[in-house]
């Protein structure tokens, strides 16, 4: 595995096969937040579908893969699919609130983004 990469609105060493994006080799990713490092090792052939827009939602919210959205969507994928609970699935979501404000979205779209991500949260998901 190469030299861990530090999250930035960078971007990722991935392809886009299908409609998902996915690492091509192994990708070690680094992300500061709340004065902690959090490291993530993404295998390779890891992917994931971008942010869960709804088709009717695209022309308001924004497409799932772009650019701006792709570390949050990355990140929060990632992080719900190891949760094993509700807590665990929660500091998922608010990383995912944290890094849509380090890409600069607008507040308004992040805070819309994350409810969404809460309401699934709270009455859909359950642990594996």
């Amino acid at each position: 595995m190469k030299e861990p990469s530090y999250a930035t609105n960078e971007r990722l060493p991935v392809c886009l096969v299908g409609n998902r994006l996915t690492f091509l080799t192994p990708h070690m990713l680094c992300i500061e937040t709340g004065g902690s490092m959090l490291t993530i090792e993404f295998p390779e052939g890891y992917s994931w579908d971008g942010a869960s827009i709804p088709r009717l939602c695209w022309p308001l919210v924004g497409h799932p893969l772009e650019a701006d959205l792709r570390l949050a969507s990355l990140v929060h994928d990632w992080r719900c699919e190891h949760a094993t609970t509700p807590a665990e699935r929660m500091v998922g979501d608010a990383l995912f609130l944290e890094l849509l404000h380090t890409a600069g979205l607008p507040r308004w779209r992040r805070v819309a983004m994350w409810i969404a991500v809460r309401f699934y949260s709270l009455l859909c998901w359950r642990a594996k």
